[in-house]
């Protein structure tokens, strides 16, 4: 069998490797397009992000591992509709991004967006920030996966009250007061300090979040989005930020990436942008690659993959 990875491994994550594949397998790390595609040909493993490009070069594989956890970019018909098994990385950056999003909640709610820019202009104070306690906050969590469930622990640090809609799970999570249907989004918005989202962007989240829902925040709340940019309107968005009808927003994730320069939102003063960062962390790569490795070890004594993709419903 051939192993092909798209991404990095090395040190003691390498020896692990050898140590489960043995003589008997094949390990390769292509340093070129033109290499990956060669050693695609007999590969049946891979592991990274098999773009739409690289998938028809791998005539013979039969597992994927994903690298990331989102899977939109996965979604498309020639691997959709095959028979080749898709892993995911879902739970594993739950920690640093739910960081990301309460940095963005932090800092819209004690204006560091605000004192950043006046220590750019050598300027003590001028805020323009209310200054607001997050403590006690109602936050609403859209999406109770890896990264909502996070979200959750770090909300209930700050003594919050969870609220969380989901569209399939049905039993409460541990650090979640209340858990709704997701029709019942629109009734969770209007109740809550902050709406954080953390589902996946599937056909069925792509708009989920529009004027409607939108217009039933409360003035004083916040938005955040560590998900992924077209699961909000984002005209709609803008609209409600330029109207002051909701407190602010911080963004990891636009619609279009990179945002375009002439997008109002970077204009917007109650708005803090950061560039799909959130993913980001030290730990990240081996985390990945761990898993990756347990999972190579349940696949060559034929036992269950974990974090196995329902590919009808992209997650």
């Amino acid at each position: 069998m051939k192993i092909l990875s798209q991404s990095r491994i090395e040190g003691e994550l390498l020896q692990r490797l050898e140590a489960i594949i043995g003589d008997e397998h094949t390990f390769v790390m292509p340093t070129s397009r033109e290499e990956l595609i060669e050693e695609g040909r007999n590969a049946e493993v891979f592991y990274g992000f098999c773009s739409e490009e690289i998938f028809p070069h791998l005539p013979n594989i039969k597992w994927i591992q994903a690298s990331s956890a989102g899977m939109d970019r996965h979604m498309y018909p020639a691997l959709r509709d095959s028979d080749v098994s898709l892993t995911n990385a879902a739970g594993l950056y739950g920690p640093h991004v739910a960081d990301q999003a309460f940095a963005l909640l932090l800092g819209l709610a004690r204006g560091i967006h605000h004192a950043v820019r006046n220590q750019d202009k050598h300027q003590w104070g001028g805020g323009k920030s209310p200054m607001i306690e997050v403590d006690g906050f109602k936050i609403g969590i859209v999406g109770m996966g890896g990264i909502g469930m996070q979200m959750a622990k770090r909300a209930k640090g700050f003594d919050m009250h969870v609220t969380a809609v989901d569209a399939y799970r049905t039993e409460k999570p541990e650090n979640v007061d209340e858990l709704m249907p997701i029709e019942q989004l629109a009734n969770m918005m209007s109740r809550v300090d902050v709406v954080m989202i953390a589902c996946p962007l599937t056909e069925e989240t792509r708009g989920l979040i529009n004027a409607s829902n939108l217009s039933v925040m409360q003035p004083t709340a916040f938005f955040i989005n560590v998900a992924r940019g077209p699961i909000v309107n984002e005209p709609a968005l803008i609209e409600v930020l330029q109207a002051r009808k909701i407190a602010g927003a911080g963004l990891d994730v636009t619609e279009i990436e990179p945002l375009p320069a002439e997008s109002p939102l970077w204009e917007l003063d109650n708005v803090i942008i950061t560039p799909h960062a959130a993913g980001g962390s030290q730990h990240r790569l081996h985390r990945a690659t761990s898993f990756f490795l347990d999972n190579l070890e349940r696949y060559l004594k034929g036992e269950p993959l974990e974090n196995v993709v329902n590919k009808q419903l992209g997650f």
